[in-house]
């Protein structure tokens, strides 16, 4: 049996106020353009972080429409603590037989204060094999302070794994997790604690080492615009835990998706899908 699953964070919000009032995603013709639409339907769960304005709503919604006849997003709707929900959504080819949003008790500092960050459990069934999926959303920024709340919030993801998994099914992590893990920064900080905290599990794209942002002029352009300072940085992984008690669980590939810019979208900062490049890795059980 094979199987794929990709993850992405869509950049479906800014952070002007405008924004969130008027729920626009920046550059929103990008979610238009045949190539992303296409990229996004060829495997056979996706994971989406950033769900947050309309535009990505009705995007995420149209990839439902016409690949995954199964899938599940946060409303988004306003609460008394948050602007936003999570912004995360899971499409399927094969239908969940269980599903849970798990949004962080910790709550975010700066900008990620007015979302309720935190995951989407799901329980795939593919060709009559349960396996186990979360894809998060963790607190970005580079401060002391987005560092402690990360801490916090991975804390509580490895409890839900632990509550959630079991040694019968297999378990797939993937997500946005705003941790630097490219291979000069695994030595200790931010990634040590990422790996201790899903321990069992496999960093599928440690031995690629291709960075998932990348905002320089020579990397992509839309992060670019962005965030002129940062570093290319790994900050969006996919990582699997097999079970002790099934059937054996190798990933056959892995690669990088919407890391060019678009060419329907002709040349410049809008020409990008997201700030963010697209994971996806495939399963042979």
């Amino acid at each position: 049996m094979k199987f794929s699953v990709a993850t992405w964070n869509c950049f479906g919000m800014g952070q002007s106020v405008l924004d969130v009032i008027a729920k626009f995603a920046p550059f929103r013709k990008r979610y238009l353009a045949p190539e992303v639409s296409e990229e996004c339907g060829e495997t056979n769960v996706l994971c989406l972080q950033e769900i947050l304005s309309r535009d990505s709503e009705l995007f995420f919604d149209s990839l439902l429409g016409k690949y995954f006849p199964f899938g599940i997003r946060d409303h988004n709707k306003f609460e008394f603590i948050s602007l936003r929900g999570s912004g995360l959504g899971v499409g399927m080819r094969d239908k969940q037989t269980a599903a849970r949003f798990l949004p962080f008790k910790s709550r975010g500092v700066s900008w990620d204060r007015y979302a309720r960050k935190g995951a989407l459990y799901a329980q795939l069934e593919i060709e009559g094999k349960k396996i186990d999926l979360i894809t998060a959303h963790l607190q970005a920024g580079y401060d002391v302070e987005s560092r402690r709340v990360r801490a916090q919030q991975l804390t509580e993801l490895k409890n839900w794994i632990a509550h959630l998994g079991s040694p019968d099914r297999h378990f797939i992590v993937c997500g946005d997790f705003n941790i630097q893990g490219l291979t000069e920064a695994r030595s200790g900080g931010e990634y040590t604690t990422l790996t201790t905290m899903l321990d069992g599990f496999s960093d599928l794209g440690a031995e690629t080492d291709l960075a998932t942002y990348h905002p320089h002029p020579e990397g992509n352009g839309l992060a670019h615009a962005f965030e002129k300072q940062q570093m290319a940085q790994r900050i969006d992984y996919i990582f699997l835990r097999p079970a002790v008690r099934a059937a054996e669980i190798v990933c056959s590939g892995f690669r990088r998706f919407l890391d060019k810019p678009l060419a329907s979208l002709g040349e410049g900062v809008s020409s990008w899908a997201s700030d963010h490049y697209g994971l996806k890795a495939t399963f042979e059980i």
